[in-house]
Parts: C-alpha cells; structure tokens; sequence
C-alpha cells in the first residue's frame, strides 16, 4: 500500500474506536490492538515484537482518546466519580503487572490471549450472563480493589481500556446505560498512562529494531489514529444516550466475538 492508504486506513481505525469509545465506555483498544496487528503485518514490520507495538501504540493512542470521552460524559453528567476513585489504585497495580509479563511472551502468544479472551467476554455479552446475575448496590471496597486490579492487568497485557470487563461488572452493578459508558471510560485513563510508560521501558529494554518508535510505541500511527478517535469520541456519548442497555450489549458482544475469532485465526 502507499503512504496515503495506510495514513486514511489508519484514521478509519481511529474514528471507529473512537466512536465505541464514546458510546459503550470502553478505551477503544478492542478495535485498535486488532487493527494495528493487522496494519503493522502487512506494513512490514518486525513481526517478533508486532504485537507489542500494537499494544503500546493503542495504549498510547488511548490517553488522547480517554480524554475526549471522559470530557464529553463528564459534561453529561454520566460519570460516578467515587466508583473510580475505589478501583483505581487497583488499576495501577494491574496494569504495570500485566505490562511486565506481556514483555516476557511471544508476539503470537499474546495475540491468541487477545482473541479468546475477545471470546469470552463477548459470549457472556451476548447471553447476558453478567446482567442476569446482576445485583441493585455496589458490591464492597475490597470487591471493587480487586476488580480494579483484574481489569489494569488485562488491560497491561493485551492494550485495551478495560471496557471489556469494566462494562459488564458495571452493568451487574446495576447502572444504566449512560452511567456505565461514562464511568466505565473513566478507567483507561490511568490505565492508558501507566501502560504507555511500561511498554515504552520495555521496548527500550528489549531493543526493539524500527523506526519512528519510542520503545513498544510507534508514532506515526499513534499520531494519526489519535486524530480520529478524538473527532468521534463525542459522537459515541452522544449515541449512548439513545440506546438500550440490551442493544448496547448484544450489539458490543457481537462485535467482541468477530474480533475474537479473527485474531485466533489469523
């Protein structure tokens, strides 16, 4: 392909994480580690370490995205801040964590992780497990301490905002929809920024051999990702207000197994 076709692919990938970022609360990394595995393949790059870029770029690539999408709920009034407060110094842990293991697996390993993990969560989507097991409270501070940390070490291992599980466990909480979207977004934040250092110091320790990259973050396409998903951020809050928690569900579950299945089988 040429410059200018990886370029728009690029901000495409961008708009469309952006845009499920916004409406379903998530760091937008679900679309991104996918779609930056398959650009960097076929770009050509170092395939021993092609994931871990793919997943210290989509980290960095999520700080700009978790800003515009914690912005736009914020004003919304859709965010719980003593939720996040309680889960966050589990984030923190979790994610350096799952960071520092991620350094020490295969590019493939870390790639069929990612698709049944996709599996998974988009099954128990999808059949509303989660939901019907649902409960009408908060469950106690340890429960959302230890939560926190599941979520940061999946998010430090594979790349993504946490959404796949931060949306779910909100959902048993018993929020509505807008809630969940805007304080599961809150989560990616500090989870984008502790992740990005992390696979940044692990890729200068690695030595990784490409150009243009800061340790495990490639700068090209974090720039002009970046771009879209901040312009469609705001979109996606927007749309969270008009959809049912079951479509928002069903519709993300189904999304997740596609990804899921791909990424086994590529």
């Amino acid at each position: 392909m040429e410059i200018l076709e990886w370029i728009l692919l690029m901000l495409a990938a961008g708009a469309a994480a952006g845009f499920i970022a916004g409406l379903a609360g998530i760091g937008g990394g679900m679309l991104l580690v996918p779609a930056l595995y398959f650009i960097y393949k076929n770009m050509s790059l170092s395939d021993d370490g092609v994931m871990h870029l793919a997943i210290g770029t989509s980290l960095c690539i999520m700080v700009a995205t978790s800003i515009s999408a914690i912005t736009s709920h914020h004003k919304q009034g859709d965010i719980i801040w003593p939720i996040f407060w309680k889960v966050l110094p589990g984030l923190v842990v979790g994610v350096v964590a799952g960071a520092i293991l991620a350094h020490f697996l295969p590019s493939r390993t870390l790639a069929l992780i990612f698709g049944v993990i996709l599996v998974v969560v988009s099954l128990t989507m999808i059949t509303g497990l989660a939901e019907s097991a649902g409960r009408k409270d908060l469950p106690p501070n340890r429960i959302m301490a230890s939560v926190g940390v599941v979520i940061g070490f999946k998010s430090g291992l594979l790349g993504v905002g946490g959404g796949a599980l931060s949306v779910p466990f909100l959902s048993w909480c018993g929020l509505p929809v807008a809630k969940i979207s805007g304080t599961s977004s809150t989560f990616t934040f500090p989870v984008a920024v502790a992740g990005t250092v992390a696979f940044m110091i692990s890729g200068i320790i690695g030595k990784i051999d490409v150009p243009w990259t800061t340790g495990y973050v490639y700068w090209p396409a974090a720039v002009t990702v970046a771009v879209g998903t901040v312009i469609l951020a705001p979109l996606g809050t927007k749309v969270s207000h008009h959809i049912s928690r079951r479509g928002m569900r069903i519709s993300f579950g189904v999304f997740l197994l596609l990804l899921g299945i791909r990424m086994i089988t590529v």
